[in-house]
């Protein structure tokens, strides 16, 4: 299905994962499978394909292939109280400078799609890291702040990613930081994403891939910053 291009996703995703949040069992996944592959992870392979090579054109180092990339829908639900078998939205992930020297994908900064029955968004960052790459993190962020700063506050940075996840953030400083520091609040956090809520309409067709690819332009330099971790 790669050569034939992004045609982008259609509202019927939409109905999928509606019907899937009402649904969420085995049988009726199994019915609907089919519908899953043409609807949800077909056109999303092809978008996987299509950013490879505008990224690949544009130099941007995002790693784009559908073993890293997508998700599964399947719930890994050994650890959780919610035993729902499947996920109801589809993300995926373009890492930026991902090297296979990494383990996972998820562990290095990216770039982010996600699409659900009632929102639509892009993402950028790094979402719930490691106990062990947060310390490195705040690190680069305590001695290297102003540099964060220049980046997340250019007004374009602003109007392609105005929101910033804070996720969980602590009430106190971490241990070994002044409470005074220049950058308390993002030292005081426990993931560092950006994002932007799209309309579903900005989901269906190949207009898509237009908007990661400048939307993946843009949060390249604090991608970048957020790659000198523990380096």
């Amino acid at each position: 299905m790669g050569n034939s291009g992004f045609k982008g996703f259609t509202p019927e995703v939409r109905r999928f994962f509606q019907e899937l949040e009402k649904n969420n069992n085995r049988d009726w996944f199994l019915a609907n499978k089919a519908r899953y592959e043409e609807v949800v992870r077909e056109p999303a392979k092809e978008l996987v394909y299509e950013m490879g090579k505008r990224f690949a054109k544009a130099g941007l180092p995002y790693y784009a292939d559908p073993k890293k990339s997508l998700f599964r829908i399947n719930r890994d639900i050994r650890f959780s109280a919610n035993k729902d078998p499947y996920k109801t939205n589809f993300g995926i992930l373009f890492p930026f400078n991902f090297t296979f020297v990494t383990s996972k994908a998820v562990e290095v900064p990216g770039l982010y799609f996600h699409i659900d029955a009632k929102e639509t968004f892009i993402a950028g960052g790094l979402h719930m890291p490691s106990g062990e790459k947060l310390k490195e993190l705040r690190e680069l962020i305590a001695g290297d702040w102003k540099e964060l700063f220049k980046i997340i506050n250019q007004k374009k940075f602003k109007d392609e990613f105005p929101i910033i996840f804070a996720e969980e953030t602590l009430k106190n400083m971490p241990r070994g930081y002044e409470p005074g520091h220049p950058a308390a609040e993002w030292l005081k956090m426990k993931g560092y994403t950006v994002g932007i809520n799209l309309e579903f309409k900005d989901a269906f067709g190949p207009g898509l891939a237009v908007l990661l690819e400048r939307k993946g332009k843009f949060i390249a330099p604090f991608l970048e910053f957020l790659g000198g971790a523990g380096k």
